[in-house]
């Protein structure tokens, strides 16, 4: 409120400067000239006029659509909030990192204390930690099927997803000094997720292999405090020391918004994605093979170890960043209606002295004058479009926003121009080229590729437009 406070007195200050400028203007051109009948003169102090006054009614049209694009930009913020807020509570975006072994294992560490006499001895203690190895072979396909969350009159997109793959482990332990015990009863297999409250549920999550046994059912958390791995669910499995390779098959069913990630923590690592969201946007690692159509998408990642920088298997004490290297696709709504909204708002002061220069145009070809207050009202006629254009597009499609909004431009301003010209003939001509000037705009804001070069074309088009029309108007006057 207090930003549109100080814009409408920003708006009646320079309102009232630019009308004092503009009488000061035509008194100086009446002294300077006098009384003439020379219809060159008078043409030529009409038009300095003229476009005096379309500048000055340019400059005051940046206040008004100052303030809608503020609006704009405060709504679009709102929305932002709710659809956070939405996908909090629904699922945020998810980031699968999985399946990894983690060992418990103990070592010995000799410390050197200093007694109260002096003597020096040295003293033995155990440390307890946790290796954290990757799988050899790891492939994932995840199916997401879209859906809309609403709150008022805002919605979010948010998707439920199924997940199903194998993951295959070698148990090559390392070479560890100072090692006194691996403490194969106490190992599990953990899978990393970003939100534990959108698990819809675990299918299926088979260890299978010789020398192992998974004990227990499926646990909450990992216990682990890596960033990747520090929140999911895990399976104790029961180790030996001659552990051949196993694999573990797994296929759970979980919600999420926005994007999906995934970790390529394999030696070698497949991913296969699958969408009926037809807008996806890759990120990190690029899909090796993609195919998007209207009806969804299909992506597929072949990912080597030597892609990251990080070894198969770590210790819990040292943690690394998994998530430095990872295949992401991000959901995203092309353009939002409020991007729309401030697109068309940053063409307005142009599409504003646009309509002052068909005005212009529309006099100097009609012979007809137009008073500066029938300037001003079709300026703010103009301005209105856009604040129409922002409340109309959050209940209806765009598209229709536009086209009641247009509505009232287009309409009123050629019935204000018949009126005051008594003509219904000339109320038609605006009539054409507003329905014309709007066309365009309406062409602009949907082809995004080619916004800036049909921009500059009607650029381009209105200054030849103008040179010509005005190309008489440098003639010497006689004496």
């Amino acid at each position: 409120m207090a930003d549109m406070f100080f814009g409408l007195m920003a708006l009646a200050l320079l309102g009232a400067i630019g009308f004092g400028a503009f009488v000061a203007i035509r008194a100086g051109l009446t002294r300077l000239y006098g009384n003439t009948d020379n219809p060159l003169l008078l043409n030529r102090i009409s038009l300095i006029l003229k476009g005096t006054l379309t500048l000055m009614l340019c400059l005051l049209a940046i206040i008004p659509l100052t303030l809608v694009q503020d609006l704009a930009s405060d709504r679009e913020r709102l929305y932002r909030d709710v659809v956070r807020d939405i996908g909090q509570a629904w699922g945020e975006e998810q980031v699968l990192a999985g399946p990894v072994l983690v060992l418990p294992y103990r070592y010995s560490v000799l410390t050197e204390e200093t007694s109260a006499d002096g003597s020096r001895k040295q003293r033995r203690s155990s440390i307890e930690d946790e290796l954290l190895i990757l799988p050899e072979h790891l492939k994932m396909k995840a199916s997401l099927n879209h859906d809309f969350r609403d709150r008022g009159i805002y919605h979010s997109l948010v998707y439920q997803s199924g997940v199903e793959g194998q993951a295959e482990f070698s148990l090559n332990l390392p070479l560890i000094s100072n090692l006194e015990a691996y403490e194969f009863n106490r190992a599990r297999l953990v899978f990393g997720l970003s939100s534990n409250q959108a698990i819809d549920g675990v299918d299926n999550f088979v260890v299978s292999g010789d020398g192992l046994s998974s004990h227990g059912s499926l646990m909450s958390g990992t216990g682990l405090a890596q960033e990747a791995l520090s929140r999911g669910f895990h399976q104790p499995v029961q180790l030996g020391q001659n552990t051949a390779p196993f694999k573990v098959d797994f296929k759970l069913r979980l919600r999420g918004s926005q994007g999906i990630g995934f970790l390529p923590l394999g030696e070698d690592s497949h991913f296969e994605l699958n969408a009926d969201w037809p807008h996806p946007s890759f990120h990190g690692i690029l899909p090796e093979a993609r195919e998007i159509n209207a009806n969804g998408f299909n992506a597929n990642w072949h990912i080597s170890h030597l892609s990251r920088n990080y070894p198969q298997i770590m210790r819990a004490s040292h943690p690394m960043d998994l998530m430095e290297a990872r295949a992401h696709t991000q959901l995203f709504e092309p353009v939002t209606h409020y991007g729309k909204v401030e697109r068309a708002i940053k063409y307005g002061l142009l599409f504003v002295a646009l309509t002052f220069i068909l005005l212009l145009m529309f006099e100097l070809g009609q012979g007809q004058a137009l008073s500066a207050l029938q300037y001003l009202l079709v300026g703010a006629a103009m301005t209105l479009f856009y604040l129409l254009l922002l409340a109309l597009s959050e209940h209806l499609s765009f598209g229709q926003a536009f086209m009641i909004a247009a509505a009232v431009p287009v309409l009123s301003i050629p019935a204000y121009v018949a009126s005051a010209t008594q003509s219904y003939g000339r109320g038609s001509i605006m009539l054409a080229m507003l329905l014309g000037l709007y066309g365009l705009l309406y062409s602009i804001l949907r082809l995004e590729d080619y916004a800036l070069l049909m921009g500059s074309t009607l650029l381009v088009t209105v200054l030849l437009v103008l040179m010509y029309l005005t190309r008489r108007q440098g003639k010497c006057l006689p004496e």
